[in-house]
């Protein structure tokens, strides 16, 4: 299994909005708060200045962290689980800003960073 493929199992959120210079994210209601330990190591997450990877048709979409914060929402709907008899108030959803910095592409010998974007994430992809 490729990193790009391994990368993918690890959701933490999905695409909100894209625009050249900012890639919105919401982030999964579990999703790590402080301490990751899905990467194998405890890593800090999320933290500015940390990078996420949003993957795509050509490879993975490297993005710094910029802002990070708490904005209300519509309650999430959450995968296999139905949600009847929810009254529908505003929901603290945690979000985050990413500035896109480059792209890792998979090559025979191993992945190459490629600075600046050739082709951007689309609205409702993972992250």
């Amino acid at each position: 299994m490729s990193t790009i493929e391994r990368v993918t199992q690890l959701d933490v959120g999905t695409v909100e909005s894209v625009s050249p210079d900012e890639i919105r994210i919401a982030l999964n209601t579990d999703a790590p708060q402080a301490t990751a330990l899905n990467t194998g190591t405890p890593t800090s997450f999320p933290r500015i200045n940390g990078y996420l990877l949003v993957p795509h048709e050509t490879g993975a979409t490297i993005g710094l962290i910029t802002w990070m914060g708490i904005e209300r929402s519509p309650f999430p709907k959450r995968r296999g689980r139905p949600d009847f008899g929810i009254v529908d108030l505003p929901f603290p959803q945690r979000k985050l800003t990413l500035t896109p910095i480059g792209t890792l592409r998979r090559e025979m010998d191993g992945y190459r960073l490629d600075r600046g974007i050739t082709s951007y994430p689309s609205v409702g992809d993972t992250v």
